[in-house]
């Protein structure tokens, strides 16, 4: 009686594993399906295309990796559309499911700076630090938090933090950019604290720009 039942159990076992397999791949083939459209639709610059096919492969339930990289992307195709409390909502998601993850808290960083949240931002950017000091952007970006939260002392400081790493590594073009900074801070001392928002701005655009163009590398995790 005990080997019958053991038998059955099997058995039934096996009838759910083979009724899923076509579910399974189902699934698989729906969420590669929209990956692929919203990966070319992003590229080719058609973001509130590229939205529907980012959300409707996470409706798919992909695997955890490919669930990271659609919503790392989902906030820079809302960023691109400038709806940018969306970008802070989903980021600021990924850093509670990913506290460890550079990427989710450089994400949410910028975001909270460009909406000019910048206490917040000045905290999203220490973490990123934590988790990659060598990375002298996230530096950079705290500085410019900083400035915008009326702290230029602070700013210069990491300007200079950030000036060290960037020797280091020979990127000449950021080690000048920090000096060059550094310079400007001092000078805005004289004018009211209004008068450098769009040189701040224009900054903070510069270092998203740049960690999307040069820093950040979302393809591994598709590997």
């Amino acid at each position: 009686m005990k080997f019958k039942s053991r038998l059955t159990k099997i058995t039934l076992c096996l009838l759910i594993f083979l009724c899923l397999l076509p579910a399974i791949a189902l699934s698989q083939e729906s969420y590669t399906s929209f990956l692929e459209k919203a990966r070319n639709l992003d590229k080719d610059g058609f973001f509130e295309d590229a939205v529907k096919y980012w959300q409707k492969t996470l409706e798919a339930n992909p695997p955890s990796n490919i669930s990271l990289y659609a919503k790392l992307k989902l906030t820079n195709t809302y960023s691109q559309l400038g709806q940018l409390d969306k970008t802070i909502e989903i980021s600021k998601a990924l850093t509670e499911s990913h506290p460890d993850h550079f990427d989710s808290w450089f994400h949410f960083a910028n975001a909270l700076a460009a909406m000019q949240q910048y206490p917040e931002a000045v905290e999203a950017f220490n973490k990123a630090i934590l988790l990659k000091p060598e990375e002298g952007l996230g530096r950079v970006g705290l500085a410019f938090a900083y400035f915008g939260d009326g702290k230029p002392d602070s700013a210069i400081e990491e300007f200079r933090q950030a000036k060290k790493i960037f020797k280091a590594n020979k990127n000449i073009s950021w080690y000048r950019d920090c000096r060059l900074a550094i310079n400007q801070i001092k000078g805005f001392a004289r004018f009211p604290p209004k008068f450098a928002d769009l040189w701040l701005g224009n900054n903070l655009k510069r270092v998203q720009d740049t960690y999307l163009n040069s820093v950040l590398d979302l393809e591994t995790l598709l590997d």
